[in-house]
């Protein structure tokens, strides 16, 4: 799932931690090649693939009237997915930085990492001192690396659920990396959308049921007829559904395209669901040529629901033209 609008604050000590928005890398870059107190990452970053994870994390004073739009820019990082460490790329006052790296912590936790590594390129910039990481020595031409200690003291839960089913299905560790899939907590409270078109009763967050309600409402005075296949769904069931594809001699690789591992799902926050339309196979790509997915696509926005997963999606899942998720 793209996250790149979502914006995430975390108040500290007056120090706002976010996750930068695209019109953020107006202020980023320049602040960047500028700045004295830089420190020059072990590699050359695209900032663009770490802002589309959510990943490019700014750490910001208050401001006077607590905006951070007004709020000196104090450090920025970035969470690099596929090699598990953390990117530093400059800061303007060290006491900006054990909250930035609290926030890269609890942000690690939420794609499956249990441990977390800091690599710059100290020969041309200054090296940080962080109390409680222990040195390595250097790989190739990275003359300096710190690593945190391992992240079970940050594991919730439902992160902790997560790591021990994927093992016990031989899903691999770097799985929610390797596709940019954040862990899904279920929720406490659900509200019921009535019987889906198999008769079951489906789930939703209290806020998305009527929104979705009101969407299917709309496209019936087009006389566009959306259905409900599937919502909620919990870790327990998504475990079973991945088990019986496996009992159908699937490949694990072959299910992970179609199927979430437990705890990754959408459909465990409450907020996905899946649609069809009468005369069309529930869960086939055929629904893209419906009228009712041709309704979705140019109105599903207005009433907060988005594709999760279009063609060609950077999540490496199959397209679903069925799979629509509640933003809100």
């Amino acid at each position: 799932m793209d996250r790149s609008a979502e914006r995430t604050r975390i108040v500290t000590h007056r120090i706002y931690i976010e996750a930068a928005r695209r019109q953020d890398l107006r202020e980023i870059q320049p602040w960047l090649t500028s700045h004295k107190n830089r420190v020059v990452p072990a590699r050359k970053l695209k900032l663009g693939e770490l802002l589309a994870d959510g990943c490019l994390l700014l750490a910001r004073s208050a401001g006077s009237d607590r905006d951070t739009k007004t709020g000196k820019l104090l450090a920025v990082a970035g969470l690099v997915l596929d090699s598990g460490c953390i990117e530093l790329l400059a800061m303007d006052k060290l006491a900006a930085l054990p909250d930035l790296m609290d926030s890269i912590e609890k942000r690690a936790v939420n794609f499956g990492m249990q441990e977390l590594s800091l690599q710059w390129a100290p020969s041309k910039s200054r090296s940080p001192r962080l109390p409680g990481w222990r040195s390595q020595a250097g790989q190739g031409n990275i003359s300096g690396r710190y690593r945190l200690r391992r992240l079970g003291h940050r594991l919730t839960d439902h992160a902790r659920m997560a790591a021990e089913l994927c093992q016990e299905l031989g899903i691999p560790a770097d799985y929610g990396c390797r596709h940019r899939l954040q862990l899904q907590r279920e929720p406490s409270v659900l509200a019921s959308l009535g019987g889906d078109v198999f008769g079951r009763e489906q789930f939703m967050l209290p806020e998305a049921a009527p929104a979705l309600r009101e969407m299917l409402a709309a496209a019936a005075d087009e006389s566009v007829v959306v259905q409900v296949v599937s919502a909620f769904r919990s870790v327990e069931y998504q475990v079973g559904l991945l088990q019986r594809k496996l009992e159908k001699g699937l490949s694990m690789t072959e299910i992970l395209q179609v199927s979430a591992a437990p705890g990754y799902s959408e459909h465990h926050s409450g907020r996905a669901v899946d649609l069809t339309t009468p005369g069309f196979k529930p869960l086939e790509e055929e629904f893209e040529r419906s009228e009712a997915f041709s309704w979705l696509d140019r109105h599903a926005g207005e009433f907060g629901f988005r594709l999760s997963y279009p063609r060609g999606n950077r999540h490496g899942v199959s397209y679903e033209p069925w799979h629509w998720y509640f933003t809100g």
